[in-house]
């Protein structure tokens, strides 16, 4: 099995899992600029892995939660590839990622702008939905958590625990040790759009 992982919810992370256990791995913090980099970063940990695009049995993709357009560019990129390829996709929270690496009890928190985070505990597994909230209103419902994440050290006071990156070979590897919480592959938004439809329509006389 040589699994490609893509996550665009926080910046842009790509990860080739080769069957031999060996991860190469390409990311980029740059939030609102996954549309111009995922097809490249896919494209080199292709060529640095040493597979040919033909190898790759599996797509796992990150669905989040993360900010509306980011989040769509890695699932679109994800469809597209395994639809050319014929082979499967798998959604995983993308935040069970840190989890998986951090392997202990604790709150993954990632940055959800707005002065909220994006949130999930987990015991071994996830326990629950993700969630978007005010830093005060999780810190008060985890006195006593350990917190990681991108988000860790975003708002130390009220939260301040270790930053861990977001890596999509983590992704990779959570997949391929049999233990991850699959879902579909539908973004997790936990909000509503900024823009909306208008209700009324504007007379141009």
């Amino acid at each position: 099995m040589n699994v490609l992982a893509i996550d665009t919810s926080v910046g842009v992370s790509v990860a080739i899992l080769r069957s031999s256990g060996e991860v190469t791995q390409s990311q980029a913090i740059d939030h609102g600029m996954q549309g111009e980099l995922t097809a490249e970063l896919i494209s080199k940990v292709v060529t640095d892995s040493g597979l040919k695009i033909k190898e790759i049995t599996d797509v796992v993709v990150g669905v989040g939660p993360g900010p509306f357009t980011g989040l769509r560019v890695g699932l679109v990129t994800a469809a597209v590839f395994a639809h050319a390829r014929e082979i499967p996709i798998h959604g995983i929270c993308s935040l069970d990622a840190i989890a998986f690496d951090y392997a202990s009890p604790c709150v993954v928190v990632t940055d959800a702008r707005r002065k909220e985070l994006y949130w999930a505990r987990y015991e071994g597994i996830r326990i629950g939905e993700p969630q978007v909230s005010k830093p005060e209103v999780i810190a008060s419902q985890f006195p006593d958590a350990k917190f990681v994440g991108p988000g860790a050290q975003l708002y130390p006071d009220y939260i301040s625990g270790e930053v861990m990156e977001l890596k999509a070979g983590s992704l990779a590897n959570l997949f391929a040790s049999g233990s991850a919480q699959l879902v579909d592959v539908l973004p997790m938004y936990l909000r509503k759009p900024d823009a909306v439809e208008p209700t009324i329509r504007k007379s141009v006389l």
